[in-house]
């Protein structure tokens, strides 16, 4: 064990890269050590910096309001839901829910009553777990 905290921590000071989790132990044990290790971070860090995610902001359309959530560039390990929402006096109500594995797109959509007027957003999620996020509020009436 003691081994593979002073590689890991020569990684991180020689290297200039944080290293985290199985990084560490990749450099601890693989023949390259910590260069591989290196170059095994900057490489999923640029995998990471490909996948972009999000909704854009709900709409009224006739009688119905709908969105969009999207993901592009992202793998397909990853599970994305985007939750169509309304503000309601006691949080926000979940109205329509659309997943999709890597990348892709959902269109969310529910019908409204003529009249109501309601603040409606998108809230996104990830699996295994990530930040949510959410779009740009929007309050719309329903004609």
């Amino acid at each position: 064990m003691r081994k593979l905290i002073t590689v890991a921590v020569s990684a991180a000071v020689l290297g200039g890269v944080a290293l985290t989790g199985g990084t560490a132990a990749a450099a601890a044990t693989s023949a390259e050590g910590p260069a591989k290790a290196s170059a095994d971070a900057s490489t999923s860090t640029t995998a990471a910096a490909r996948c972009k995610w999000g909704a854009n902001p709900p709409y009224i359309s006739g009688r119905t309001v709908n969105a969009t959530a999207w993901s592009s560039g992202c793998k397909r390990s990853t599970k994305y839901t985007g939750v169509l929402q309304r503000k309601r006096w006691y949080g926000w109500q979940q109205l329509d829910t659309e997943g999709w594995w890597g990348s892709g797109a959902a269109s969310l959509s529910r019908g409204c009553k003529k009249g109501s007027t309601y603040t409606y957003r998108v809230h996104m999620v990830t699996w295994p777990a990530g930040t949510p996020k959410d779009s740009p509020k929007r309050r719309l009436k329903c004609r």
